[in-house]
């Protein structure tokens, strides 16, 4: 039987053996006898067993030499022994017996009931002992069995997330190329003159819904590189207010449209050490949320207050309001509060998940406060000010658009296999005033850059024929003085970014591309010759 358990007798006399069974004649037990150490320890090794019922007295080995060598031996040091003496002993061969690692004496002839109980506790100490074990064994089992579970689940969800963020930097990259002859089609015709009035207003709508487009891309990838620690963070020192008017220049079209109205106090000189174009995303999220939550006519206001070594910046609104039990899922990804009345203007829940994490990576905290539906919210952005010191130098702000061309011609080639794209920055190049080749592929576009000789290549990357990292290269070994060489490509990342670099790219621009910023690096082309441009805080090179 599976639950029957080894008793081992150890006696140079077989009729004590003998006795020594009789007594312990019980069906839960399997009687082992041996009559000299050499076949207690080939027992010992072939069974498991519970208990040792030795003699002291033996030839050859006594029981306390054998004792001694089971306790000796590491897998037999925990069986109890049962010494059998027949002779009272001196306290000094007790010792011993307890030494050589007996647990108990019993005295020939031996009380059967006694000897009956001691084995039985040895037993029971043994299946409990056993069970322990089976039990821990199990245990051990279902832990490497949950760590695997574990471990490929863990698999699964990081492959997971690498395919999420090449499916974004896919999608936007996707999305950006047909938005960029869009970007760069609306501005050329916004810059056409006088225009009827529905025309105007139509290509003022079509340019809004433009913008809003691009933000929602940035902010899907943005989420990306925040998931995976991947987001650069360009401290400087900086003046709050400067950056609070900035993100209001990019959200005050959403209220005019809506006749809201939006009050600012914001004039205390509040320098910090932050990435000023995420403060300005942040709050700019906060103004948009606050005006799409706000009705016709609304009220938004936005107030700056520096307290101690922090400055706070709350944005208010008038508008519907969050139920109190929704207030803690505001800041979840993809979610949308859920109201009594839905609104169709909730979006995709990344901006304000996007917000808090931005603040949490300055070291500060957005948090929320509504005193329930229809009675408003107020977003609360607190940041470190981190030391800085009055008087720092500010940012400038962003440049207004300039219809007017740069002040002199330059020869520019584009390599853009995308015909809309590469035709649409044609036309815009030609309004500025300057003189414009396309090419389709990789291949035509190095000719016509080696036969044109230009001061500036605007190259997409993703190119038939060759890409544009090698046109690049092969410009920059073939000509003695290469051309400005301009990246436009919907790749943004930081890879990206540090491969345009290292083959000679000096800009690296995300499309759609930002055209005020692309005039005023062809301005400084023009000003400058061919010179190597230095860094500047918008990404270009």
């Amino acid at each position: 039987m599976s639950d029957t358990i080894n008793i081992l007798l150890v006696d140079d006399e077989r009729r004590n053996l003998d006795a020594l069974e009789s007594l312990l004649d019980d069906p839960s037990y399997r009687v082992l006898r041996a009559e000299d150490a050499d076949k207690a320890l080939r027992l010992l090794l072939a069974n498991d067993v519970a208990a040792i019922v030795l003699d002291i007295k033996m030839p050859v080995m006594s029981g306390f030499e054998l004792a001694q060598l089971i306790k000796g031996t590491k897998k037999f040091r925990q069986i109890p022994i049962l010494f059998l003496t027949a002779h009272l002993l001196e306290d000094h061969d007790v010792l011993t017996g307890y030494g050589a690692g007996a647990v108990d004496y019993l005295t020939k002839p031996v009380n059967p009931q006694i000897l009956r109980h001691k084995v039985a506790v040895f037993a029971d100490l043994f299946r409990k002992t056993r069970a322990l074990a089976e039990l821990n064994e199990h245990l051990e089992t279902r832990v490497q069995e949950r760590t695997a579970e574990l471990e490929k689940s863990e698999a699964a969800l990081q492959a997971a997330s690498k395919q999420k963020d090449l499916f974004l930097a896919t999608l936007a990259h996707e999305l950006r190329n047909p938005l960029a002859p869009l970007r760069t089609g609306l501005d050329v015709l916004l810059h056409q003159g006088q225009k009827l009035p529905i025309v105007a207003n139509t290509l003022a709508a079509m340019n809004r819904q433009l913008d809003h487009m691009v933000r929602l891309v940035d902010d899907l990838l943005d989420v990306s590189r925040v998931s995976r620690g991947a987001l650069e963070m360009r401290r400087e020192q900086v003046e709050l207010s400067s950056v609070i008017h900035r993100a209001m220049e990019t959200t005050s079209p959403s209220f005019a449209r809506r006749n809201q109205v939006i009050t600012v106090d914001a004039d205390e000189p509040v320098p910090a050490f932050v990435d000023a174009t995420r403060v300005a995303q942040i709050v700019g999220n906060l103004l948009s949320n606050a005006s799409k939550h706000s009705a016709e006519g609304g009220r938004i206001r936005v107030e700056m207050r520096r307290e101690g070594e922090t400055a706070t910046i709350r944005v208010s609104d008038d508008g519907v309001g969050i139920p109190p039990d929704q207030l803690g899922r505001v800041f979840d990804i993809f979610t949308k509060i859920e109201r009594s009345v839905q609104s169709a203007n909730d979006g995709l829940g990344i901006g304000l998940a996007l917000s808090r994490r931005l603040a949490e990576l300055h070291g500060g905290t957005l948090t929320v406060a509504s005193a329930g539906e229809g009675k408003g919210a107020t977003f609360s952005l607190t940041l470190p000010t981190g030391g800085a010191q009055m008087g720092v130098e500010t940012l400038p702000a962003k440049a207004a658009k300039r219809a007017a061309p740069p002040a002199g011609s330059l020869s520019v080639v584009v390599v853009e296999d995308n015909e809309d794209s590469g035709d649409m920055m044609a036309t815009w190049l030609e309004q500025l005033g300057h003189r414009v080749r396309v090419a389709r592929t990789g291949p035509d576009g190095l000719a016509v850059v080696l036969e044109e000789r230009p001061d500036v290549v605007l190259c997409d990357l993703g190119l038939p024929g060759m890409d544009g990292v090698d046109v690049c290269r092969r410009i920059a070994a073939e000509m003695p003085v290469s051309p400005v060489m301009i990246a436009l490509t919907g790749w943004g990342t930081a890879g990206d970014r540090r491969r345009t670099n290292e083959a000679g790219f000096r800009h690296h621009l995300v499309k759609p591309v930002d055209l005020d910023q692309l005039r005023l690096v062809l301005e400084s082309v023009h000003e400058e010759g061919v010179a190597p441009m230095k860094s500047s805080a918008d990404g270009s090179r």
